[in-house]
């Protein structure tokens, strides 16, 4: 119990770094790239000494002179030089757009962060993606039906769901493949709550499952060399 109360800790702290911005940053460096009609755009931050990163940089899309709303957050940790991944936006979007996106993304990642120290992953609660809520919810619910379950067995479960085959094939590049899962106060979701939770009032419903899995900050995803 104590181990989980120490990693769970962890998570939240990693969320925070990736949702927020670090105290007194200023912004000192632009990089742009190309990609079609979209244009992505480096920042470079300077941290305080006493953060806990040695770098961090957000990348983010240009289509025209609108922002999208999505952001990557990279930040590489003092202490191993490791290096953390977290996705950020406030709207709904489809995972593989996602992956996509970060796709599009790595020339400008790997000027600045050596890709072989990633060493975790961050993103939203699965309602945030559609496909992948609609993938998780149907594979959940054919192993343990709807009822909650310890986090041993979801652990279990999310290892060898779609999920982990998605992001082991896209990470494999980076020879690198899922070890674990962070998931804090899990429960499921019904969709006549949806609304209720997440405050989308133009979203359309109709082809989201009818239950979803929740994670209060989100799903983090500790990676290992394959």
């Amino acid at each position: 119990m104590q181990k989980t109360v120490i990693i769970l800790s962890i998570f939240a702290l990693i969320a925070s770094s990736c949702g927020q911005t670090v105290r007194k940053q200023t912004e000192t460096e632009n990089d742009i790239q190309v990609v079609q009609d979209t244009l992505i755009v480096k920042h470079k931050y300077i941290l305080n000494e006493s953060a806990r990163y040695s770098k961090s940089y957000s990348y983010y899309w240009l289509v025209g002179k609108d922002t999208l709303d999505f952001r990557l957050r990279i930040t590489e940790r003092k202490s191993d030089s490791t290096i953390d991944l977290c996705l950020s936006h406030r709207e709904p979007i489809l995972f593989t757009e996602a992956l996509r996106r970060i796709e599009s993304c790595l020339p400008l990642i790997t000027e600045d962060f050596e890709l072989s120290k990633l060493a975790s992953f961050y993103l939203y609660e699965p309602i945030y993606y559609l496909d992948l809520a609609t993938e998780l919810s149907k594979e959940y619910e054919q192993e343990f039906g709807r009822k909650d379950v310890e986090y041993r067995k979801l652990d279990e479960f999310l290892l060898k769901s779609s999920l982990t085959t998605q992001l082991n094939h896209f990470f494999n590049p980076l020879n690198k493949k899922v070890k674990q899962y962070g998931w804090e106060k899990f429960r499921l979701v019904n969709k006549e709550d949806y609304n209720k939770d997440w405050y989308w009032p133009n979203l359309d419903l109709t082809e989201y499952p009818e239950f979803t899995l929740y994670s209060y900050t989100g799903v983090f995803v500790w990676l290992e060399n394959k």
